[in-house]
Order: structure tokens, then C-alpha cells, then sequence
């Protein structure tokens, strides 16, 4: 084997690996590497850890000290190229928080637990949201204190694991080999004095001999409400819904904010995991991971003023009514494994996994207008259910001292279920705000495919690393795929820099969500209840309107990428790369063109809704981008122990041409300005992370300052909005653009014993929230007009309705308190 010391393998890590490695003490760093699971190569380990790929390593104190409940928030916060925000009143949405790498969806980052897939959310998100069209595992479903470490690969990987792995993959490690208890509490509260949250952790464990190991964690978390209702303006109020002047001027006088919730939502939620490894011989274990989660979110829809919707008497509701929206989540999974190495030192795995997600509605304080006064107010509008059976092999062995080998195969079922709902939820028009499933619209739906991969990795001397992957898979619904990648690693000045790249394709499967889903969605629109039909791929209304059928998207990658570590306490990695993705699955705009849409539907009998959109393989896409990662730590202050991150990405995406698959179609604008903002210009261009840690004596106290770069969007509504992308004139009109603004974050935690922590926190210390500007106004367009549009008359004075990009909440003070038995 290729002999380097524990310094020179920390020193490459470090160039390759997240912010977390430089708030680490010397005395747990090597041991700390040893234990990583690299996602970058399916071969055999070396004797030192070393990558020629761009790969973040979290560890899991980051996570628990960032102050924030989520994992998701706590990677927002921490890593640059990683985005997830929260949306307030947005339905379904709210139910998860949409996240990405690169800028490129939650449906292109795979998620592994313990290296094995995870599987999807049954939600995808259809409103004009970011990830809009998006489907993606639920990372809150893991206890975070039973997190070891998250590893985040920013590189293609759909060579080594298949489908969705475009923008990279998050290897989510858990803790093991734990033999005491610890339990955490946290309490959360908004300086506006709402949104109040409690979060408690317990995890445990006993080893046993021989290595084997059992941990059992559990989260409990529970947040309420935190509002942040607009000013309603009366003029615009009363033109939106055609309304009488004098009725809108008395109602706001009464209910300056129309009684609107614009709302971070309620939730309620519960979560399990077990992990254990047990061994049966001297080569082989036996290793098996459960895990279970419940959430309860409760949000609401717009309040509907009585000059908007008229509750017919059904609700006795004078001054109108808020509809309510109830999501029930369970996700669940586990693994059951067993390893081994021959005499002959091959390693093999053999594994079996299982997973789903089901999330059932509940609409409660609305009605159905068709039904009159016989309506309910309360209806079960249906929901999803995604479940997937996994079966892996993978076999691997160092051949020798320069060449090691891995292959294998995954076979994989996948299920999607939409579920009916109740007669009074889609009959006709439709409960008000959130209507249900019908039966012609539900049904259960399933592929399999089976893919098989072949890796290589060449060591041609201590300096130099070679690595080569190919995979084939062959799916029941579309066909095949055929990909490859290619990486190298090349020392230039010993280890104190280090050259790197990759170069592959990939590909996307599109998800089961997107190929059969089907409903009917009560949309605002200029002040009306306009009902759009999203149907699936594969029913007549496809077939009536052209669309095809999806197939699989395709991808070319690119990194390269710089290391330097002049000294074992300061690193700086810099990797560019570029990102094509063809035939890239988009939900389409809301059209509404009669001839090419409305009448072919009329001629097959749906004539219930005033527009129609579709999932296609509508664009191809580029992105280019660069991340900067550099650490500076062990500086020697007032008897402590100073450290410095800064982490970068700088991201561009642009939609380069229109997929060759909409060649012949007569479509007008499928992918419109709000469609190509979605994708390629929502999130910030740029993102830093400024992180500061001050370690002395039993104090540890951490500033950490994130930057959110310029964003764009063309909000729904505005002049200009509705041209296709690529319209001559799409480039002169108006757009939002959110200005750069910077959060700052501080948590001290102090060590009363080896037992006894606790911690104090201020996140976004000055309350900093997004703020946006209109730019290009046609001159004869009213400043205020536009304004009133992209707040929903006021409504909504943080952030537009439609797109944020980052949390509208302010403030927020944590409190909590680790123990350990």
C-alpha cells in the first residue's frame, strides 16, 4: 500500500474537505479522517484518506452548535453551495424545505444514509416556489444527534450511484461504537416574541465485543406559529378584485392586513432511528439501520375577504374566512446488511433497503361553492404515498500497491400512490383553496430498474491518482443509460499543492411524481379563483396537447480544482466547474392558449379549467461556478485558541436552448420568465460564509456571518412576465432583484464539566430580512402598480410572494443544555 503519514493525509483532507475540519483540535484530527466514508469512489479505502474531488465535511458538533433545529437550516448557514429555505404560506410546501447543490434542485442531489440510498419525499412542489417541480429526500427525518457527520460531494457522481447525483451527493454518517447516554434540549424564540420552539434529543448506546455496537436516538420538536402579516394597500385592493372602493376602504380599516396569516407554520414532529453492527466471524458483521419520523405541519391559505369569495352562508363567516391546511408526514426506512472479507482480502457487501414517505391532507374552514349550502366545511383532499425496496452488491479490493478495484450491481423498485379524496373535496370546482385528488386523477404506480458499475482507481505514484467509473442501468419505463467519469489527483509541490479535476456524465430518471401526477389547483390570478390543470405524461391530455412522454435527463460535468496547505493549520481549496444538463424536467408555465390548449382539452371533454401545464423535458441548462473553501486555525490568543473559515460559491445558470424534445410542438411560451428564474437565477449568484471560533478554557464562542449575493426573479404578474424565455423582448422587461444582504449568527457554549453544556445563541443578531427592487419598468407602468402585484397588494412586505431566499423571520434567540450520562 502507498505509505504517507498521518500529517501529510490530514494536510490533503483539509484541502479537500468543509468548514467543520478547522474548528477541530489537533489531538482528534486524525482520528477523526480515519473515519471518514469517502462518497467520491466506490474502491477499496487506502491506507490514508485522499480525494481528487471537492467534498464538505460536517461534523456533527457544527450541527448541534449552529443553533438551528434543522439540519437543513444548519447546512444553509454553513455551507455556500447548499440552499434551503423556508416558505410561508405556500400549502403543501410547507411541509418540507426544498433544498440544493449548485443551484440545481433538490432532484439532482442524491441522498445516501450510511452510503445506501434514501428515499424521496412522495411531495413534489407545484407552486411558483423554489423547487418548483422538485421532489427530494426530507433530511429533518434523521435525529440530528444521531448524526456522526455529513460528507457533501459538489461533483457529479451519477457514475458511481446512479440517477439523481447530477449536482452531488450528501452521505449522511451515523454516530457508532457510542457506549453512554446524552440528551440535549433547546428552546427557540423569535425577538418579535412569536414562533417559539422546543427541540429535545436523546440518544444511547452500548458496544459489545468484537466491535459490535447498538445506538438508538429520538428527536421531539415542536414550534408554533411566528406571523409576519403586510399592510395591505386599498387602492390596488379594490382594482385587483374589481371590488367597490368605499367596502375595501371599511373592511381594511378594520383589518389592515385583510386578515391575512403570511405564516412560518406550526409543527409538530417525532423521530426514531436505531443503528447497530453486529459480528458473526473475525471477517464478517452483521449491520442494520432503522429509521421512523411523524410531522404534523399546520399552515393556512389566504384569507378570503368578502369581496373575494362569497361563503354562500355556508361558513356565517361575515367578514370572510381563512382556510386551514393540515399536512400529516411519516417517513420511514432501514437497511439490513451483511459484510465481509475473504481470505483472499476481497471486501463484499450485500444489502437490502427499504423506505417510503406518505403524506395524507386535511382542509378544514372552507367549502365547496358547487355544493352550496349542503357543503362540509372540512375535507380530506387526498394525499401521496413513495416507497422504494433497494437491493445492492458491492465488491472491492486493493489488488496491489497502485491499483485498487471495485464493482456492482443495484436493483431497485419504486412505488408511487396518489391517493383519492374525499367526493365533497373535487367535486366540480372543488373545495376553496386546496381542492382534492379525484379518482380518475389517483392510483398506484411503479418502474424498476437494475444498474451495474465497474470502478477503478489507479495510484501511479504517492503524487499522482488516477480513478475511472462506468455504470450501465436499465429502467422498466424509459430505457438505458450508459455514463462514465473520469478523476485525477497530481501533487505539484509535495502535498502543499495539490492539482485536481473530474470530468463525466450523468443522468436524472424522472421521478414517478413526475410522470404521473394529476390535479386540479385553484390558483390567484388577477383577482380571480382561476382552475389550472396539471396533468400527468401518459393520460389524454398529453396525448390531446403533443406532450410526450419524459425521459431520462443527461449531464456533462466538469471540476478543477486547486489545493494548497502551506502548514498543517491553514488550507485553501479553490474548484471551478460546469454543469450541462440536457433535455433538463421542467413544470411548465400555466398556459392558457386556446387553440393549442384549451380547445384540444375541450375536444376530449375537460373543460373544468382556464389553464393547463405539464412536466417536459423542456430546456437544456449550464451552469458554471466556482467554490473557495479556506481555513486558518490554532492561532494562539489570550491563552486560547483562535480559528478562521471563509467559504465561497460564485454560481451562474443560464437556459441555453430548448430541448430538441419540443421540436415540433406548437406551443406558446411552455417555459416562461418565471419558469426560467426558478431554475437558473432564484438563488443568490453569490454565497459566503465568514465563520470565526474562539476557543478558551471551558468557553467556546462562535461568530459566524453568511452572505446572500444578488437574486432574480420574474414574479408572476409583473410587465413581461409571461414571454417565453427566449422571447426577443424577454430581455428588457422588469424583474425583481433581491439585493445582497448579510446575516450574522453568534452561539456560546460553555463546558460546566466533562457532562454538562450549555449553550446561548443569537441568530441574525441584526435582524436582517431580504430586501428587493423592481428594475426595467416599462415607462408607462406605475411603480406602485407592479409593487401591489409582486406583495399581493401588500400582503406580503418582507419578500414577494412567490420566491425568497433566505428565512423572512428576523431574529431569533436559542437557549439550551447537553448532558451526558
Amino acid at each position: 500500500m502507498m505509505k504517507i503519514n498521518n500529517n501529510a493525509a490530514a494536510a490533503f483532507l483539509l484541502c479537500s474537505i468543509g468548514l467543520a475540519q478547522a474548528q477541530e483540535k489537533d489531538s482528534v484530527t486524525a482520528k477523526k479522517l480515519d473515519e471518514v466514508v469517502m462518497v467520491g469512489t466506490r474502491t477499496a479505502p487506502r491506507s490514508s484518506i485522499s480525494t481528487p474531488l471537492p467534498i464538505d465535511n460536517i461534523d456533527a458538533a457544527v450541527i448541534q452548535s449552529s443553533g438551528h433545529n434543522s439540519v437543513g437550516q444548519a447546512l444553509q448557514y454553513r455551507i455556500p453551495s447548499f440552499n434551503s429555505t423556508s416558505a410561508a404560506v405556500q400549502d403543501a410546501t410547507s411541509l418540507l424545505d426544498p433544498f440544493e447543490i449548485r443551484n440545481m434542485g433538490s432532484s439532482r442531489t442524491l441522498v445516501l444514509i450510511n452510503g445506501k440510498r434514501k428515499n424521496q419525499s412522495s411531495l413534489i412542489f407545484t407552486q411558483n416556489t423554489i423547487g418548483k417541480g422538485e421532489t427530494g429526500a426530507d433530511l429533518s427525518s434523521i435525529p440530528s444527534i444521531a448524526i456522526k457527520k455529513i460528507e457533501i460531494l459538489r461533483d457529479g457522481a451519477s457514475a458511481q450511484y446512479g440517477s439523481d447525483a447530477i449536482a452531488g451527493v450528501i452521505n449522511i454518517i451515523l454516530k457508532d461504537k457510542i457506549s453512554f447516554t446524552e440528551a440535549s434540549a433547546n428552546l427557540g424564540l423569535y425577538s418579535k416574541g412569536d414562533g417559539f420552539s422546543q427541540n429535545f434529543n436523546l440518544i444511547t448506546g452500548s458496544t459489545f465485543k468484537n466491535g459490535g455496537f447498538l445506538t438508538f436516538s429520538t428527536n421531539l420538536q415542536n414550534n408554533d406559529y411566528a406571523y409576519r402579516n403586510g399592510k395591505v394597500n386599498s387602492y390596488w385592493e379594490a382594482q385587483t378584485f374589481g371590488a367597490s372602493q368605499s367596502d375595501v376602504d371599511a373592511y381594511l380599516a378594520k383589518y389592515p392586513d385583510a386578515q391575512n396569516k403570511n405564516a412560518y407554520p406550526k409543527k409538530n414532529s417525532i423521530s426514531f432511528l436505531i443503528n447497530t453492527s453486529i459480528p458473526v466471524s473475525d471477517r464478517s458483521n452483521l449491520y442494520a439501520n432503522a429509521s421512523f419520523a411523524t410531522k404534523k405541519v399546520s399552515s393556512f391559505a389566504n384569507h378570503r375577504t368578502p369581496y373575494w369569495v362569497n361563503p354562500a352562508n355556508v361558513l356565517n363567516s361575515p367578514d370572510g374566512f381563512t382556510p386551514t391546511f393540515i399536512g400529516d408526514l411519516t417517513d420511514y426506512g432501514a437497511t439490513l446488511g451483511y459484510k465481509t472479507k475473504t481470505e483472499s482480502e476481497w471486501n463484499i457487501d450485500l444489502s437490502a433497503t427499504f423506505g417510503g414517505n406518505k403524506i395524507l391532507y386535511t382542509v378544514g374552514n372552507t367549502f365547496n361553492a358547487a355544493l352550496g349550502a349542503s357543503s362540509p366545511i372540512n375535507f380530506k383532499p387526498g394525499g401521496f404515498r413513495f416507497n422504494n425496496i433497494i437491493g445492492n452488491i458491492d465488491v472491492s479490493k486493493r489488488l496491489s500497491e497502485h491499483i485498487a478495484l471495485a464493482f456492482g450491481s443495484e436493483a431497485r423498485k419504486e412505488e408511487y400512490e396518489i391517493y383519492a379524496g374525499d367526493p365533497a373535496s373535487y367535486y366540480q370546482t372543488g373545495s376553496v383553496s386546496f381542492p382534492g385528488a379525484s379518482p380518475e386523477n389517483s392510483g398506484t404506480f411503479s418502474r424498476y430498474n437494475i444498474g451495474v458499475y465497474a470502478d477503478a482507481a489507479f495510484d501511479i505514484s504517492e503524487a499522482t491518482t488516477f480513478n475511472a467509473t462506468a455504470r450501465f442501468e436499465n429502467y422498466s419505463d424509459f430505457g438505458n443509460a450508459l455514463i462514465w467519469k473520469f478523476s485525477a489527483r497530481q501533487n505539484i509541490i509535495g502535498k502543499k499543492l495539490v492539482a485536481r479535476g473530474s470530468v463525466s456524465t450523468g443522468f436524472r430518471a424522472p421521478t414517478l411524481q413526475q410522470v404521473y401526477l394529476s390535479t386540479i389547483q385553484n390558483v390567484f390570478a388577477n383577482g380571480k379563483i382561476v382552475a389550472e390543470g396539471l396533468f400527468n405524461n401518459v393520460g389524454k391530455e398529453a396525448k390531446a396537447v403533443g406532450i410526450p412522454k419524459l425521459d431520462a435527463e443527461k449531464s456533462l460535468n466538469f471540476t478543477l480544482g486547486l489545493g494548497i496547505q502551506p502548514n498543517k493549520n491553514f488550507s485553501v481549496t479553490i474548484d471551478g466547474y460546469l454543469i450541462n444538463v440536457y433535455d433538463r424536467i421542467l413544470l411548465s408555465s400555466r398556459m392558457s392558449d386556446k387553440t393549442t390548449i384549451l380547445d384540444p382539452l375541450n375536444n376530449i371533454g375537460i373543460t373544468n379549467v382556464n389553464a393547463a401545464s405539464f412536466f417536459i423535458n423542456g430546456v437544456d441548462t449550464r451552469t458554471i461556478g466556482l467554490d473557495l473553501v479556506a481555513n486558518y486555525r490554532n492561532i494562539d490568543l489570550a491563552k486560547g485558541k483562535l480559528a478562521f473559515n471563509l467559504a465561497l460559491n460564485m454560481n451562474h445558470s443560464k437556459i441555453t436552448k430548448n430541448s430538441d424534445k419540443l421540436n415540433g410542438l406548437n406551443l406558446s411560451a411552455p417555459f416562461n420568465r418565471t419558469e426560467e428564474a426558478l431554475a437558473t437565477t432564484s438563488r443568490p449568484a453569490l454565497k459566503a460564509v465568514l465563520g470565526i471560533d474562539y476557543t478558551i478554557q471551558k468557553w467556546n464562542i462562535s461568530l459566524n456571518n453568511t452572505l446572500f449575493g444578488k437574486a432574480t426573479y420574474a414574479n408572476s404578474g409583473m410587465p413581461g412576465a409571461n414571454l417565453a424565455w427566449n422571447d426577443p423582448d424577454a430581455g428588457s422587461q422588469s424583474y425583481l432583484r433581491f439585493k445582497p444582504r448579510m446575516t450574522t449568527d453568534i452561539t456560546i457554549n460553555y463546558n460546566i464539566n466533562s457532562k454538562n453544556t450549555i449553550n446561548f445563541g443569537i441568530l441574525n443578531v441584526f435582524n436582517v430580512l431580504p430586501k428587493w427592487e423592481l428594475r426595467n419598468l416599462p415607462s408607462n407602468t406605475a411603480y406602485d402598480e407592479v409593487y401591489n402585484t409582486v406583495t399581493f397588494n401588500g400582503r406580503y412586505q418582507q419578500s414577494s410572494y412567490d420566491a425568497q431566499h433566505f428565512s423572512i423571520f428576523g431574529t431569533q434567540f436559542i437557549l439550551g443544555y447537553n448532558i451526558k450520562f
